[in-house]
């Protein structure tokens, strides 16, 4: 590589630092977040047993947040390793395609992936999908150098990340498993000597690693077995062009789930439907075709066979191909003397719509619950009640108004300082919780939503918090009491 390269991969990962620390602070965890950080504070056995009755997510992340939680760290220090990840991911990508396309490319897809939106969303969260597409593109990138110089430490190096990919995320393994066969069959057929011999013999032993890693991974084994029993999450989601648009919006420009593609995403969509030809074209690029496509639909038919929740973010360690295919096509246009201007302007022209997205994300893409437990704190008894119409909504509120302690403590039988009774949407519970001649206020947030309960509440004063969870606060005057109910039993 180059200095003029190495120099301009730094400045491209300090500027996707600098996007990931802005405003890392300034919203609160969402519901998801909410629950690693819960399970960071209990005992080793509550640990252990929340992640292996959650089973969906490998335990990699969670010990790293673990081992930062003896600090008592704060919500945005929490955040900081996903950070790190984010901008290694950054640095990695870049290294290889700029390995296997050339250095233009290389640093036009560094500089893609450092301002899209899907990925700095996910280099803010305490989630495992920043961790997770670090080792996915590092696991490619050994796999790369390995076969350009095959030795026992580079091995090493390629299996630990291999290991440690399946050890952070289920379908980022699937994904590696895919991208990475794509890349030894095209080095094992391609016109270099010393890597297509590198591939062949890689390829004659595979079975080997794949059993080595396996019987790394039996540790954890039977959580993944028990996971695939259980019955699906939700309903199948349909195959519609409608869910694709979505979709293939949120890893172009949209700064969250649900956005329609709309005409910017039209310009990431033809960009990549180029690179995908470009790919497809290429001696040494086809492994990104693979990855971008093999890798989406292997987590779709996953999807469909055993169904979960239908966010995007499920096909996460797809996103970074996507983009990298997008690279490709400006990558054309730059490095030819002709068409250079054309590829820059049409760089810039794609950051800037990263940059509009990124304007939506920061300013309202985001859950905000401090805000809601800010509130009550300050407008509340101590011992008023504070009811929540789901448990999503209860586990959310009871984070920021009780603690991160709250969840370990109700596990353990004790008593939490304030008093959050979910109402599972029922609101005759109210009947004999809702002390009479006292004021009590009500949440209602989150999945699943109950219509009666919320059309019930309507005769009460209302607040509205957070604006990106849509969640409705009700301050339960007792003058406002309907007529006919009865207090609770002694």
């Amino acid at each position: 590589m180059s200095r003029r390269f190495r120099w301009t991969l730094a400045g491209i990962v300090g500027a996707a630092a600098a996007i990931r620390l802005f405003r890392l602070d300034h919203f609160s965890y969402g519901l998801d977040e909410i629950l690693q950080a819960y399970w960071l504070r209990g005992s080793s056995t509550f640990f252990w047993h929340s992640l292996r009755f959650d089973g969906f997510h490998p335990p990699l992340d969670y010990l790293i947040d673990r081992a930062l939680e003896s600090l008592h760290p704060a919500d945005a220090v929490r955040k900081l390793p996903a950070v790190l990840w984010g901008c290694g991911t950054v640095a990695a990508f870049g290294l290889l395609l700029a390995r296997r396309a050339g250095e233009v490319a290389g640093l036009v897809a560094a500089a893609l992936l450092a301002a899209a939106p899907f990925h700095v969303r996910f280099s803010q969260e305490l989630r495992p999908y920043s961790l997770s597409l670090f080792l996915l593109v590092l696991a490619l990138w050994a796999l790369d150098a390995f076969l350009e110089r095959p030795g026992s430490i580079r091995l090493a190096a390629l299996f630990l990340a291999c290991l440690a990919t399946a050890y952070a995320l289920y379908t980022a393994a699937l994904v590696l498993g895919l991208a990475a066969a794509a890349l030894l069959v095209e080095d094992a057929a391609g016109h270099i000597p010393e890597r297509r011999r590198a591939a062949r013999r890689f390829l004659l032993w595979s079975p080997v690693f794949l059993l080595a890693l396996w019987l790394a991974y039996l540790p954890w084994w039977p959580v993944v077995v028990e996971a695939s029993r259980r019955p699906p999450s939700a309903p199948r989601a349909p195959l519609t062009l409608q869910r694709a648009d979505r979709i293939l919006s949120f890893f172009s420009f949209a700064p969250d789930d649900g956005h329609p593609l709309g005409k910017a995403g039209a310009v990431f969509a033809a960009l990549a439907l180029i690179g995908l030809l470009v790919a497809l074209s290429r001696r040494g690029l086809r492994f990104l075709a693979a990855w971008a496509m093999l890798g989406f639909a292997a987590i779709e038919a996953l999807g469909q066979w055993h169904p979960h929740f239908d966010f995007s973010r499920r096909w996460v360690p797809a996103g970074p191909a996507w983009v990298g295919l997008a690279a490709l096509a400006i990558a054309e246009l730059v490095r030819r003397p002709v068409t250079r201007l054309a590829g820059a302007a049409l760089l810039a022209g794609v950051l800037v719509l990263d940059g509009r997205g990124l304007f939506v994300y920061f300013r309202e893409g985001r859950a905000d619950w401090r805000t809601l437990a800010d509130f009550l704190r300050r407008e509340t008894a101590p011992d008023a009640r504070i009811f929540t119409e789901n448990q999503y909504s209860q586990l959310c509120v009871a984070f920021y108004l009780s603690g991160p302690d709250w969840l370990a403590q109700v596990d353990a039988g004790v008593r939490p300082p304030r008093d959050l009774p979910n109402l599972e949407g029922e609101a005759v519970r109210l009947n004999w919780s809702w002390k009479p001649g006292t004021r009590a206020w009500l949440v209602l947030a989150g999945e699943p939503l109950h219509p009666e309960l919320r059309a019930w509440a309507e005769r009460f004063p209302r607040f509205d918090f957070p604006r990106a969870e849509r969640a409705v606060l009700h301050r339960l005057d007792p003058e406002l009491r309907p007529p006919g109910w009865i207090a609770a039993p002694p």
